[in-house]
């Protein structure tokens, strides 16, 4: 075999087995010595295995010497179509070959189609088409590496496939479920956006300390999972969500840097009474929490606590929560009197 150098072309409404020959027949016209297996590499490395048995993932151009290797089972099977094809397709150039479809023809038959489609069909394929560009919209969204949004982005396109088959297949009947369906599904897309709303910001605010993002999206995904698919109105989860989490040491700047020194310009205003903001804005509530943990060794009154049932809990515990209107405090202190 020798180094092969082929000018690739592009293909649109084409069948495979059309489109391999025109493929092979101008790969044979620029490489009058090639053999099977030089296009094998070229068209599909994923077949050709080197000595080690690994797949290659260089083709014959990148490389100074030929490849030494084989084809893959696939490839190696008797009555293989891609071979048969290759057999039978002459070497012709890509410029000399006839073109796949008939651009007139092929606009033709659309406006013709545009002209007689029932309304209820295209309705039928707006409402896949809609469903599918959003989906794929969402999952563009960066949200890291959190593996619980990414299964339920899964479960999302396998729920949709299953609601949008009568729709595609153009079976729908009177007395089907599809409107139904098609209401559920929307509210599973719904709750499926507002996780993927809250993996984001997540990502965003914790791109140093992933793991941090990690706890708290999973701790918020238990807690709003049996919430989902029951109804929509669930605006108020965010607000009774009050999971706490660690934070380690290394990710406290991380936090820190959160809270933004309002500029001198900001100071005056009545709403920044309560202290920093929160990545640049002012939240609309704030509760701040002081604990202090003492151990329990004994008390005036009692006799001495023994060493083995000695034990740490929180003695004081103050509570802080204000807005712009109002500030409540609470203050709790344990005795062991």
């Amino acid at each position: 075999m020798h180094p092969m150098f082929f000018e690739g072309r592009l293909y649109t409404f084409s069948d495979k087995i059309s489109k391999f020959e025109l493929d092979m027949s101008a790969f044979k016209a620029a490489n009058p010595e090639a053999v099977f297996e030089d296009f094998i590499l070229w068209h599909s490395p994923g077949d050709w295995e080197n000595d080690i048995g690994s797949a290659s993932s260089k083709s014959l151009a990148e490389d100074d010497l030929p490849p030494q290797g084989r084809l893959s089972q696939r490839m190696s099977e008797q009555g293989n179509m891609w071979r048969k094809i290759w057999n039978e397709a002459p070497a012709l150039p890509a410029s000399e070959q006839k073109p796949l479809l008939d651009p007139n023809r092929e606009g033709e038959k659309i406006l013709h189609y545009l002209e007689t489609v029932r309304p209820y069909q295209l309705l039928e394929q707006m409402v896949c088409t809609a469903f599918r560009a959003s989906a794929n919209t969402l999952n563009l969204t960066s949200y890291g590496g959190l593996k619980k949004m990414a299964i339920k982005m899964d479960q999302l396109y396998l729920t949709m496939a299953s609601v949008l088959k009568p729709l595609q297949s153009n079976s729908l009947s009177p007395g089907s479920d599809t409107i139904e369906d098609l209401r559920r599904l929307c509210v599973v897309f719904e709750h499926v956006e507002k996780l993927v709303s809250v993996a984001a910001s997540l990502h965003r605010k914790f791109l140093q300390a992933p793991r941090l993002a990690e706890a708290i999206f999973s701790d918020y995904y238990d807690f709003y999972l049996p919430r989902m698919g029951t109804s929509s109105t669930t605006d108020n989860v965010l607000k009774e969500f009050d999971k706490k989490q660690v934070v380690r040491f290394r990710e406290r700047q991380v936090v820190s840097n959160m809270f933004v020194t309002p500029t001198a310009n900001q100071s005056w205003r009545k709403v920044l009474s309560m202290g920093n903001l929160l990545n640049g804005h002012e939240p609309i509530l704030r509760e701040i929490i002081f604990s202090m943990r003492d151990r329990v060794i004994g008390n005036h009154y009692a006799s001495r606590t023994p060493e083995s049932h000695r034990q740490e809990i929180e003695t004081h515990r103050m509570y802080i929560c204000g807005t712009s209107n109002d500030l409540r405090v609470a203050l709790s202190v344990t005795s062991c009197d």
